[in-house]
């Protein structure tokens, strides 16, 4: 017995052929993104089916990233900030079909509050050289980051740390020195990183490291001695989700359990789309 495939692909002259929103819908439960592309722009696409590839789009995960995000860089970032922008226009049919993103909204992964609160304590100051510090190297960095004597001291080489050896950030978010504020300052600069090419295999060993500051900073590990704000430093939250996006759509039918083919569509309710 075959299976029924994970997910559609058809072309764009059978796209086209589509012509009321519940075929759409039905298309976009289980299709490939470039499809999706095509729905999302699609005059027959209702708001329903919009909100539905909204949520399965990991919106949460775009707002993450979207502080270093160009447009034109990352097609999942751009069909976000496109569906939105089509609701925004009204360009989005309201139909019978229903959709209710709650139970994706719960299960989506966010950016944790933690590190978007700034930190307040003294204005920190550099009394190294950024030189000197990028020069160090293997064991001999990890015992002047152990020597720190002092937040301010710690702080001076943490700043500066620009390697790939990740056991070093592990060093510093340990030491007994390290308050909120470099604790702050090493999460974002290790989520800049997790963007870059250059650390694109080093994500699963990134994770933990920010799952650990996130970790102290609730379990309240962290003094706050010198001050830092995520929002003036790197300003990680470039944009929000609409409110009216968490919105269940109104439900007259279940439309995955019930949709009519197209020949048993009434004139009439062609007529309404």
């Amino acid at each position: 017995m075959e299976t029924e495939p994970t997910y559609l692909h058809i072309s764009f002259e059978e796209f086209l052929k589509i012509e009321t929103p519940y075929e759409l819908h039905k298309l976009a439960v289980k299709c490939y993104f470039y499809i999706q592309e095509w729905i999302v722009e699609s005059e027959l696409c209702s708001e329903a089916t919009a909100l539905m590839i909204f949520w399965n789009n990991s919106p949460f995960e775009h707002i993450r990233i979207g502080w270093k995000t160009r447009k034109g860089t990352n097609e999942d970032f751009d069909l976000t900030k496109t569906i939105i922008t089509n609701f925004e226009r009204g360009l989005y049919l309201k139909t019978e079909i229903s959709y209710d993103p709650t139970e994706k909204i719960n299960e989506i992964e966010k950016i944790p509050n933690e590190v978007l609160e700034a930190c307040n304590g003294e204005e920190p100051y550099l009394y190294l050289e950024e030189k000197e510090i990028q020069t160090w190297f293997g064991e001999y960095l990890e015992n002047q980051i152990q020597r720190c004597e002092s937040t301010i001291e710690l702080y001076n080489v943490a700043i500066f740390l620009k390697h790939k050896e990740l056991d070093v950030y592990k060093t510093v978010i340990e030491h007994q020195f390290c308050d909120k504020a470099i604790a702050l300052m090493i999460y974002w600069r290790l989520e800049k990183y997790s963007n870059l090419s250059l650390y694109a295999e080093d994500w699963l060993e990134i994770k933990p490291i920010l799952e650990k500051i996130v970790q102290k900073i609730k379990n309240n590990e962290y003094a706050e001695i010198l001050t830092y704000n995520p929002n003036t430093e790197v300003n990680p939250i470039k944009w929000e989700i609409p409110k009216y996006l968490f919105n269940k759509m109104s439900m007259y039918h279940e439309l995955c359990q019930s949709v009519k083919p197209l020949n048993t569509i009434s004139d009439e309710n062609r007529r309404r789309f």
